[in-house]
C-alpha cells in the first residue's frame, strides 16, 4: 500500500513536470529598432510561464541596467491562460550614440533563458542657431493626387485668354512642386503591405514601425484583450504597450522647441495623434485627447503649444466616458480656446498657447466601448468651406450636400498654418519651433470616391505650403526645413478630360442600369464599382479624353469655381478611383531648406525621422548652396 502511494505521488509529479510549459522570454522591441540619443522608450520584457522566483538580469553593452527595471507584475498573456511576468523600465534613455547590445537573462525553474536585441542609437546635437521644422502631410496624397490638384488649380487663365496649361507646359507649378528636392517614400507596415495612417504616422514620428492601428507604441501580450469582442479593462490594455517618444515630443522635452499640430480632421485622428499620443489603437480617441493635455513623455505637460483641428467632442465632458472637461484643463494651463475662423484671425503673435477646435459632430453618439464616439467631427472639405454649392449650384450630383450645423465659420488650412507659425515663432520670429500640418480630407473624400472634395483639398494643402515657404523666405536668419509628403497612397488616377455641362455635373438624379447606379458626373469621377467596360451611353456621351481642362477662377482665390463662366469651364478633369481604400504604392516627398537634399532618392518612411534629425543637427551648408545654385540655373 505504501509503495502504491509513493508510486502515485511520483506519477503525479512526473505528469505535472510534463504538463508545465517551458518559460519563454520576449523583448518588446522591433528587430530593426533605431533611436536618437536620449529618445525615450519603454524597455518591456515579457517572461511567459515564469515562476516569480527567477533570476533576472539586463545589460546594455555589458553594463548592468537591471536596477532600472521595476519589480515584475504578474498577468495573463495572450488571452489563453498563459501566466507571465512583465518587467518594465519605462522612459529609458540611451545617453551615448552607437550600437547597443541589449541582453536579457532569466533563470526560471532551473532553465537559463537569454534574449538579445541590437539597438542603433544615432547622435543628435543642435547647432548654435536651431532650425525650424515643418512637416506637411497630405493624407492619401500619392502622385496622382498631386497631379490632379496641379491640373485643376493651374489650368485657369493666367491672364484673359491665356490658359495656365498650354502646349503641354504648366506656367506655374504647385507650391509643393517648386521645392528643390524630391524623393519617394516606401510606406510598408511592419506586418502589412498596405498600411493605415496610425502606423505610417508612427513611422515618421518615431523612426520605427508598429503594427496597424497603433500610435507610437509596440505590440505586447495583452493586445488580445482589447482586440476581442466584449473584452474588459480595455483602456488598461491599450495604455500598457511599450511607448516610444515622437520627434515633436523629443524636440520639446530636450531642446525647448515650441510645437504645433494642425489637421482638418478631428484632431485626435491617427495622423495628428502619431506625434503626441501613445496607445495601442487609434480608436481610443478620448485617451488620445487626454494625452495631448497630459503627455507621458513630457512628464504630464501638454504635448503641443498650438493645436488646431476638428473633433471638439473628444474634449467635451458631456461626451467623454470619464466626463472630464479637457478644454477647461487646457485653459487651466494657460491656453486660449477658440472655436472659429473669426477668433483665429484675431489672435496675435504673442498669443502664447492656443487650443482651436473648429468642429463638433452634429449628432454625438458614444461608441459602446466607451473609448470614442461613433462618428467624429471632421472639418468640412475646402470645396464646401468655399461655398461652391451656393447660388451657382456646382456641387457634383454624386457628392453629398454638406451639413455645417452651427459650425459655419471654419478656417482654411492656410489660415491655420499662418497663425500657428506666427504664434510658435513668437513676435520676433526667432523662437525655434516644430510643426506638423495635415490636409486630412484628401484621404477621407477619396475613401468615398468624391473627386471634387479630394482635389480641392489638395489645393487647400498646397496653399498652406505656400504660406510656410513665404514665411521661411522672410525669416531666413533662422533656417526652416519644410517637407511635404503623404502617409500612404490611394487609388485615384488621371483619365483625361470630360466635356460636361454644369447641368449634368450637378444632376442629383441617379441612372440605374444592369451594371450599377450612376450619376451624370460619372464622366469626371469614375468609381470603382463601375466594373470593366464602357459607361452607359447617357453618361459616356460627355466623355472627351483629349485637350486640357479650362477651369475658371473668377475671384482669384486660387480655387477654381468648377462652373461654366462665359462659355468656359465645362472641360473638367476626369479621374478614376479603383477602390475606396489605401494603396501600397510609394509616395512622393518634396523638401526645401537646410538638408533638403537628404530627402532625394527612394527610402523607407521611417527614414524621414532620422533624415529630419540629420538636417536639424548637421552642417549641410555645402550641398545646400549647391542645390540653391542649381535651382537658380534651372529658373533662368
Amino acid at each position: 500500500m505504501k509503495r502504491s502511494r509513493i508510486g502515485l505521488l511520483l506519477l503525479l509529479e512526473s505528469a505535472s513536470l510534463f504538463a508545465q510549459k517551458p518559460a519563454r522570454l520576449r523583448i518588446l522591441l522591433p528587430q530593426r529598432i533605431r533611436l536618437l540619443v536620449r529618445q525615450r522608450v519603454d524597455l518591456v520584457i515579457e517572461a511567459r510561464n515564469a515562476s516569480g522566483r527567477d533570476r533576472f538580469r539586463v545589460t546594455a553593452n555589458g553594463a548592468d541596467i537591471t536596477n532600472r527595471f521595476a519589480p515584475p507584475t504578474r498577468t495573463e498573456l495572450d488571452c489563453n491562460g498563459t501566466a507571465g511576468l512583465v518587467y518594465r523600465a519605462d522612459l529609458f534613455e540611451f545617453r551615448q550614440p552607437g550600437n547597443v547590445k541589449l541582453t536579457v537573462e532569466l533563470t526560471s525553474g532551473g532553465e537559463r533563458l537569454r534574449e538579445e536585441r541590437n539597438i542603433e542609437v544615432r547622435p543628435f546635437r543642435l547647432p548654435p542657431t536651431p532650425r525650424n521644422y515643418i512637416l506637411f502631410i497630405g493624407d492619401g496624397m500619392g502622385n496622382a493626387y498631386r497631379d490632379a490638384g496641379r491640373i485643376v488649380a493651374r489650368s485657369v487663365e493666367t491672364r484673359p485668354g491665356v490658359p495656365g496649361i498650354r502646349e503641354g507646359f504648366v506656367d506655374r507649378p504647385l507650391e509643393m512642386d517648386q521645392m528643390p528636392a524630391t524623393g519617394f517614400v516606401m510606406t510598408y507596415g511592419a506586418a502589412t503591405l498596405v498600411p493605415d495612417s496610425a502606423e505610417t504616422g508612427t513611422h515618421w514620428s518615431t523612426g520605427n514601425k508598429p503594427v496597424t492601428g497603433m500610435l507610437a507604441v509596440f505590440p505586447d501580450g495583452t493586445d488580445c484583450r482589447w482586440r476581442r469582442p466584449g473584452g474588459k479593462d480595455l483602456l488598461e490594455a491599450i495604455r500598457d504597450n511599450p511607448r516610444i517618444e515622437t520627434f515633436l515630443e523629443y524636440l520639446k522635452r530636450l531642446y525647448h522647441y515650441r510645437t504645433g499640430n494642425l489637421s482638418t480632421a478631428f484632431i485626435a485622428d491617427a495622423t495628428p495623434a502619431a506625434q503626441g499620443s501613445h496607445v495601442a489603437t487609434r480608436g481610443a480617441t478620448f485617451e488620445i485627447a487626454r494625452q495631448y493635455l497630459e503627455n507621458p513623455m513630457l512628464d504630464g505637460s501638454p504635448a503641443f503649444d498650438v493645436v488646431f483641428g476638428g473633433g471638439k467632442e473628444d474634449f467635451d465632458p458631456d461626451v467623454r466616458a470619464d466626463h472630464r472637461d479637457l478644454i477647461a484643463g487646457f485653459q487651466s494651463k494657460g491656453y486660449r480656446f477658440i472655436r472659429n475662423a473669426t477668433e483665429l484671425k484675431n489672435l496675435g503673435p504673442s498669443a502664447g498657447k492656443v487650443l482651436g477646435l473648429f468642429r463638433r459632430v452634429n449628432n454625438v453618439e458614444l461608441n459602446p466601448n466607451g473609448l470614442t464616439v461613433k462618428v467624429n467631427g471632421n472639418m468640412e472639405p475646402a470645396y464646401d468651406k468655399l461655398g461652391l454649392l451656393g447660388r451657382a449650384n456646382v456641387r457634383p450630383g454624386s457628392e453629398p450636400l454638406p451639413d455645417f450645423g452651427v459650425w459655419k465659420d471654419q478656417p482654411f488650412l492656410n489660415e491655420m498654418t499662418r497663425k500657428a507659425i506666427e504664434i510658435l515663432a513668437g513676435a520676433n520670429g526667432d523662437q525655434p519651433f516644430a510643426l506638423q500640418v495635415e490636409g486630412a480630407l484628401i484621404d477621407k473624400e477619396s475613401h468615398a470616391n468624391h473627386a471634387a472634395g479630394t482635389i480641392w483639398d489638395v489645393i487647400e494643402l498646397d496653399q498652406a505650403v505656400g504660406v510656410a515657404r513665404s514665411w521661411s523666405r522672410a525669416h531666413a536668419r533662422r533656417p526652416t526645413l519644410i517637407l511635404v509628403t503623404a502617409d500612404h497612397d490611394q487609388t485615384l488616377s488621371i483619365l483625361g478630360v470630360a466635356d460636361l455641362s454644369d447641368r449634368d455635373l450637378t444632376d442629383r438624379k441617379s441612372v440605374v442600369t444592369d451594371r450599377g447606379t450612376y450619376y451624370r458626373d460619372s464622366a469626371v469621377n469614375l468609381r470603382s464599382d463601375f466594373g470593366v467596360g464602357n459607361l452607359p451611353p447617357e453618361i459616356s456621351r460627355a466623355e472627351d479624353r483629349t485637350g486640357f481642362p479650362d477651369y475658371q477662377d473668377s475671384d482669384g482665390d486660387g480655387y477654381p469655381e468648377n462652373r461654366e463662366i462665359n462659355g468656359k469651364g465645362g472641360k473638367r478633369l476626369a479621374v478614376g478611383f479603383r477602390t475606396g481604400g489605401h494603396a501600397g504604392t510609394s509616395v512622393p516627398i518634396t523638401a526645401e531648406g537646410p538638408g533638403a537634399w537628404l530627402f532625394t532618392g527612394y527610402f523607407d518612411q521611417t527614414d524621414i525621422f532620422f533624415r529630419s534629425a540629420q538636417a536639424l543637427t548637421e552642417d549641410t551648408s555645402l550641398l545646400d548652396k549647391w542645390l540653391d545654385a542649381a535651382r537658380a540655373r534651372q529658373a533662368r
